[in-house]
């Protein structure tokens, strides 16, 4: 991975890093290669215990992987061609499962729908009788941050 193609402003606050140089998948895990990006203006971050790393680190607990996903932006025109008693239950129904915080960030395209998130959201239009293939606003390959 190159060293310019990793925007630090992205890592998340709290996320946690990890600087342990001996484990075998440090160029797999976002929480070493957000270690090794972290800037000196940083002075103080969340990391893991180093007491806590296992020895074999194949079977970390901490690992987050940093494979990218395909990620959608946008859902401001779904409802441009469904008739409105369709759009007030679809709309009801993504403001029940999302909230409305994450409902309006993925609105106003503040936050990425994930594959699971865009899953969910051809279920719940399939279930309203649309056929149509969904079209979000614009997609992106992002990293996945985590708090597990």
């Amino acid at each position: 991975m190159m060293k310019d193609e990793f925007n630090y402003q992205l890592v998340p606050y709290n996320y946690a890093h990890c600087f342990n140089s001996q484990c075998q998948k440090t160029g797999e895990c976002l929480r070493y290669i957000a270690a090794q990006h972290c800037p000196k203006e940083c002075t103080t971050i969340n990391i893991i215990n180093p007491a806590c790393i296992p020895s074999d680190s194949r079977a970390c607990a901490y690992f987050h992987s940093a494979k990218k996903v395909h990620v959608a932006w946008g859902i401001k025109h779904l409802f441009d061609s469904i008739p409105y008693k369709q759009v007030y239950e679809l709309k009801n129904r993504m403001l029940g499962h999302f909230g409305r915080n994450k409902y309006y960030r993925f609105y106003r395209k503040e936050l990425f729908l994930t594959p699971e998130d865009q899953e969910y959201i051809r279920r719940l239009f399939q279930q309203q009788g649309v056929v149509e293939e969904l079209a979000f606003e614009s997609y992106s390959e992002e990293y996945q941050w985590s708090f597990d």
